[in-house]
């Protein structure tokens, strides 16, 4: 603007490229659809129970939808699965570009990514201001967004919203994330080895590329995404009757284990977190595993808040900061809405104990809601996950299609 004054220091201030991806930065190209897709939170338990007051917390949403990849959406389809959130990953300084095509039956979606770089001009994801043209897409249409893993962004998660329809949306489970891992690195299924580096997948071993000097002194971890979702915007509040339990819409990775359906299920109170429902299984949120000694980061995402979180992982501390030396070490980190969350630790804790450890939401009524689950830290060499000791990029597998069921039950 030719009337506006640079401020004083800001004389010499650097043109704005007109390419976001500079020359030379791979490319990642993902093919994503937008599809209705009815969502059972937990398979075992009624789609509603009814808590404070004739109020209901809701264990199904017909009318869901999610993001998922074009390969994916024949699987997706069925029935008896239970997908999770898109989660799609990258490098320092990839350049990634998502074709996004609608499929929901009636009305516009789009993509918005935050924490990473992106021209407001073409995708933003969202109508705003004097910015040209429609950054959203119609039903049978389809429109490519180009972001750009800033160097500066470092190691890091782009949580993802629909703006086509943010007020029911988002709500209905169209959100995601892309993470950012170290440049060059490869990601690997943690239980098939295959490749996963173009997939969709809430869980991955990120193999490090040590050809790069930046990426010296790092270690293959494995890397995990939960999505918390929530709806109740009156428990805790001054609201009377005082309420006490959480109602409406609540998961993580459209998934829920309340309590109220574990003691339906004879459990009592001292056994709520122990393998007491169908037949020992694990619980339905999502379970994490390592082994003893593992680099791990859990990246946690507000994909649809009401109120804020307190996410807590039983026996780890990690850094408030990740890049900070001497930051603070905690083990309940808050976030809100839309906010994003790395902790990042050894698995096992400071002794690097095996055991089976509980990740869970620390405000207690939204962990009786089912916000909770299990961090199974195996002793080394347990082989129901292959261990990251020695993976090299040139060792990780191509995968076949047949094995393609990423975002699927497991």
């Amino acid at each position: 603007q030719k009337d506006l004054k640079p401020l004083p220091g800001n004389e010499n201030f650097p043109k704005s490229r007109r390419e976001l991806c500079p020359k030379g930065a791979p490319v990642k190209n993902f093919s994503v659809v937008a599809i209705n897709k009815e969502l059972k939170f937990n398979p075992n338990a009624e789609d509603w129970i009814e808590v404070d007051f004739e109020r209901k917390l809701l264990l199904h949403n017909p009318e869901g939808k999610i993001f998922a990849l074009e390969g994916e959406v024949s699987k997706v389809a069925d029935d008896g699965v239970m997908p999770h959130p898109l989660t799609l990953r990258a490098n320092i300084g990839d350049c990634v570009k998502i074709k996004l095509t609608n499929r929901l039956k009636e009305g516009k979606v789009s993509l918005h990514a935050n924490n990473i770089a992106f021209d407001p001009l073409d995708s933003q994801g969202i109508n705003v201001g004097n910015n040209p043209g429609d950054q959203t897409v119609g039903p049978g249409n389809a429109k490519v967004y180009t972001f750009y893993a800033h160097p500066d962004y470092g190691i890091n998660g782009a949580l993802i919203w629909d703006f086509g329809n943010l007020t029911e949306n988002v709500r209905d489970g169209l959100f995601g994330a892309i993470i950012i891992g170290p440049r060059g690195s490869v990601y690997r299924d943690p239980e098939t080895g295959k490749d996963i580096s173009l997939g969709n997948s809430w869980k991955a071993d990120v193999i490090i590329d040590k050809s790069y000097p930046e990426n010296a002194n790092l270690e293959n971890y494995r890397d995990f995404a939960l999505y918390f979702q929530d709806e109740d915007n009156i428990i805790g509040t001054s609201f009377m009757p005082y309420l006490q339990n959480v109602a409406g819409l609540t998961g993580v990775n459209y998934r829920l284990e309340p309590w109220i359906y574990r003691e339906f299920e004879g459990c009592e109170m001292g056994n709520m977190f122990t393998p007491c429902v169908a037949a020992e299984s694990d619980p339905a949120t999502p379970v994490l595993k390592a082994h003893a000694g593992d680099k791990v980061m859990i990246n946690v995402f507000g994909a649809h808040n009401e109120q804020n979180q307190m996410f807590n992982l039983d026996g780890h501390q990690w850094r408030r900061h990740l890049e900070q030396e001497n930051s603070d070490m905690i083990d309940v980190e808050e976030f809100g809405g839309g906010e994003w969350i790395q902790a990042f630790f050894t698995a096992g804790g400071t002794y690097q104990n095996p055991g089976t450890y509980l990740w869970l939401n620390a405000r207690t009524p939204y962990q009786q809601a089912g916000q909770w689950g299990y961090f199974k830290v195996l002793p080394q060499g347990e082989r129901s996950i292959l261990p990251l000791q020695g993976a090299t990029p040139k060792g990780v597998r191509a995968g076949l299609t047949e094995e393609d069921r990423l975002s699927m039950n497991r």
